[in-house]
């Protein structure tokens, strides 16, 4: 799985792990497709207690990402970072 993450977002990632109490012994993020409500599909990041079946698992410098395997499918070779301006994660493709 091809996914890459900047510094920035693994802070922010990792900032809101501590804020949400998730065990990182066992925990991370996941990001994952989810359906919008206009139809189309929209990428979820939220807090995990784990991985669930099928997702891919990513770890780096102590941030464990449970990646499902429909955003490999949607957005190849995706890059996972920060909107500097309300530091909110995104999920798009490399360019």
């Amino acid at each position: 799985m091809a996914i890459e993450v900047t510094d920035e977002a693994v802070e922010v990632l990792k900032r809101s792990m501590k804020l949400g109490n998730v065990d990182t012994t066992t925990g991370g993020i996941r990001i994952r497709m989810a359906k919008a409500l206009g139809g189309g599909s929209d990428v979820q990041v939220e807090l995990a207690d784990g991985a669930r079946e099928g997702d891919g698992i990513v770890e780096l410098d102590g941030l464990r990402l449970f990646v499902d395997a429909s955003i490999a499918e949607t957005i190849p070779d995706a890059i996972v970072a920060v909107e500097p301006q309300h530091e909110n994660i995104v999920v798009r493709p490399a360019r």
